[in-house]
């Protein structure tokens, strides 16, 4: 048996923790005000296209209310088309900042691990790379916490953790157990700005349409949660790990 060390110095604890304040300012600060004209960009396609169709009307053959319709079509047609994109947008910042943790903390125990001179072995005995480490995300991570003794459910704030994997893993995946799960723990995401009824049971997608009501305030609780994981992980943490 050998002893194997999870060692999380200071430096490397603010290093882990720093770039959620990135995640945060970044998209706050130049993602969303990206789109933070949107109605006046509209009309301004709305004007411009009726303008242009204005060069051709003719009174004696032309009803000018179909050149309004059309240009407001066309203003329509922008708003829609680009509130998806913003929409989108935004479940990618939730999305990739959970797998970017992920991927934080599962580098984490595989390189801590070698460090403590250990080779981890599959049952043929053949060494374990990194790409075949923890390849079952957190139900992987949560067990080789537990080796050292240590139950990453316990943290503080592990449920908003949790509940932001669900997120991620419904913004990839759509309706299934993982949606199931979070409509129970948060009905509000699941609820429109005009409707209670789940939008994602009848449009069956999660980025085709807007079908899920996410504030953007969420991403700053979800942010703290996941600098609050690396602070209150002890600096050191020990296992006996059998060596084949």
């Amino acid at each position: 048996m050998a002893t194997a060390q999870l060692y999380l110095y200071k430096q490397l604890r603010e290093r882990f923790q720093r770039p959620y304040d990135y995640y945060a300012d970044v998209y706050f600060n130049k993602v969303a005000v990206v789109f933070s004209n949107l109605e006046e960009e509209a009309d301004k396609i709305a004007r411009s296209h009726y303008e242009e169709l204005g060069q051709y009307f003719n009174p004696e053959i032309h009803d000018e209310s179909n050149f309004v319709d059309s240009a407001f079509e066309k203003g329509l047609e922008y708003y829609e088309a680009v509130s998806l994109v913003r929409y989108n947008s935004k479940l990618m910042w939730f999305s990739t900042m959970y797998q970017f943790w992920e991927q934080q903390v599962r580098k984490f125990l595989y390189d801590e691990i070698k460090k403590s001179g250990i080779t981890l072995c599959n049952e043929k005995g053949k060494e374990i790379e990194f790409k075949d480490f923890c390849t079952n995300g957190i139900r992987d991570i949560k067990s080789w916490f537990k080796h050292f003794d240590y139950d990453i459910e316990k943290i503080e704030n592990w449920s908003d953790i949790n509940e932001l994997r669900l997120l991620a893993n419904v913004i990839k995946h759509g309706d299934g157990g993982a949606a199931t799960t979070l409509e129970k723990l948060r009905p509000d995401f699941f609820k429109s700005e005009i409707s209670d009824y789940n939008l994602m049971k009848s449009h069956r997608t999660v980025l085709n349409e807007q079908v899920l009501n996410i504030n953007d305030s969420e991403l700053i609780k979800y942010k703290e949660a996941l600098q609050s994981f690396w602070g209150e992980l002890p600096e050191r943490l020990y296992c006996k790990i059998a060596e084949i």
